[in-house]
């Protein structure tokens, strides 16, 4: 998590340590309670690409540049957070409690926004109860799949399914970082023990990477709560391979659609002697899982691998 996406984090467990209580209405979300239904909260929209596509004039907005990247960031606050819509055809979906949403560009990049990343509760309360917040995590994955968003598994990571998936993220030298799969709910045990760990669930549709991540703490003291603070993450192709897999490297990144067939065809060597020990030790792998079409490389003629 980067600095400029832990400061909005920082500052809400903050207000929580001092009793800081949300409440806002929830507005057109799938993951609604009757406890969201008391105030009405206005939509802010957001696209990938030009900023003339989202909305970036409200209150609590601003727009920061340093060194050519252009940062677009719009918070809201604790006692009245705001609802963001994701704009991206039949694949739209809403967001409520949003702490903070920013927008990422460079003015040596064409097409404008390249990521956008969204800070929001898993409801309008101080805390829920651990059950309560699963089960909402487990409805919002819920409403991603309806909306057409598939499951992505990293290049170099095993497919697996269901339980199997939800173990291996949480073996040693994974410790969460594994995208697992949102049509299985985990058992309470295996849920408390595995939110320390910033469990995460990966998606893609057209051309576009979704990542939902959270965290958990109580430094409120709570018995038998906590306060769940998400995290979604929306990326273009540009960044999500260009930026994702040749960080800090001017060049490469620039080349990125001539260098990641050859990049991938690597990972996807380790996922296959990752899979081939996991089989030995009784995982069954998934075969049918493709990884997805790299759409600027099918428009260039070149293949992802």
């Amino acid at each position: 998590m980067n600095y400029k996406r832990l400061v909005p984090i920082l500052l809400i467990l903050g207000a929580l340590a001092m009793g800081t209580t949300l409440a806002a209405h929830i507005h057109k979300f799938n993951m609604t309670s009757s406890k969201d239904n008391d105030m009405q909260s206005t939509s802010t929209l957001i696209r990938l690409g030009e900023p003339q596509g989202s909305d970036l004039n409200g209150t609590g907005t601003s727009v920061d540049q340093q060194f050519g990247a252009i940062f677009y960031q719009r918070e809201w606050p604790t006692e009245n957070p705001g609802t963001v819509e994701y704009e991206q055809g039949e694949h739209s979906f809403t967001v409520p409690n949003v702490m903070s949403t920013m927008g990422f560009a460079d003015k040596d990049v064409p097409g404008g926004i390249y990521n956008w990343d969204i800070s929001f509760g898993v409801s309008a309360e101080q805390a829920d109860a651990h059950q309560f917040a699963r089960d909402r995590m487990m409805a919002f994955l819920a409403s991603l799949r309806a909306a057409g968003w598939k499951r992505f598994i990293q290049t170099h990571r095993p497919r697996l399914t269901g339980k199997q998936a939800w173990f291996y993220a949480a073996s040693d030298g994974v410790n969460g970082m594994y995208s697992l799969d949102s049509t299985y709910t985990p058992t309470m045990d295996e849920w408390m023990k595995a939110k320390g760990n910033f469990p995460k669930w990966d998606f893609y549709a057209d051309g576009v990477y979704l990542e939902i991540s959270f965290m958990e703490s109580n430094m409120g003291g709570f018995v038998g709560k906590g306060t769940y603070l998400l995290d979604a993450t929306i990326k273009n192709e540009y960044a999500f391979y260009g930026l994702g897999y040749f960080p800090g490297d001017a060049e490469k990144i620039k080349n990125w659609k001539a260098l990641i067939p050859a990049e991938l065809k690597k990972y996807h060597a380790m996922r296959l002697k990752t899979e081939a020990d996991l089989k030995a030790h009784g995982f069954t792998i998934d075969t049918t899982y493709q990884d997805p079409p790299i759409n600027a490389l099918a428009a260039s003629g070149g293949t992802a691998r």
